[in-house]
């Protein structure tokens, strides 16, 4: 799966069109599938509880869910989204498999599988926090660095203003490869606090 991709749209892995904007990512390799039984050692990071509430209305919905953090491999991403993946067909979902994978992506509607979406929700990877605007407080200083770096780097790409994504801005004479391992750099430091 690709994190460019991801980035281009920012929310990939949130909101209401999860699973539909999943299956517009890049076809991934050959990612092993897994249950709830094969989910243990997750870190996930913990703080204080803010007196008075929460700063997130929905901070109680993401506990107990596995938190991605900047530096996590693909191979780690990938195993816990098709996690979630597999929890939303084990819940009824549609889908199917996309052309060389064995993997099985969701294709259903979070609006008309909202119960199994509901369900599910505990397995669906968190993003790091220091690409949630809400948990970091630099996060558009920190996007115009990433944007900076990516330019520099050889992607020709121009950020959206809102800090949401990016578009492609020119042709780059670099492979899929290389432009997964650059943003992957960039990410790592431009988010890193």
């Amino acid at each position: 799966m690709s994190k460019l991709t991801h980035r281009r749209r920012s929310a990939v892995l949130a909101g209401a069109g999860a699973a539909a904007a999943l299956c517009l990512l890049a076809a991934c390799g050959g990612g092993g599938g897994g249950t709830a039984s094969d989910d243990h050692g997750v870190a996930s990071v913990a703080g204080p509880a803010a007196k008075g509430g929460s700063a997130r209305p929905d901070a109680d919905d993401d506990s107990g869910r596995p938190q991605l953090r900047l530096d996590t491999s693909q191979q780690e991403r990938d195993r816990l989204t098709f996690v979630y993946f597999d929890c939303l067909r084990d819940h009824g979902v549609p889908g199917g498999h996309k052309p060389g994978s064995s993997q099985w992506f969701p294709g259903g509607s979070a609006t008309r599988d909202a119960a199994a979406y509901k369900a599910c929700l505990v397995k669906k990877p968190l993003q790091p926090p220091e690409l949630d605007r809400a948990k970091n407080p630099h996060y558009l200083d920190d996007f115009r660095t990433y944007i900076r770096c990516l330019n520099d780097g050889g992607l020709k790409v121009k950020g959206l203003a809102d800090g949401s994504g990016w578009n492609y801005d020119g042709a780059s004479a670099l492979t899929p490869a290389q432009q997964d391992r650059l943003d992957h750099d960039c990410e790592l430091k431009a988010y890193k606090q």
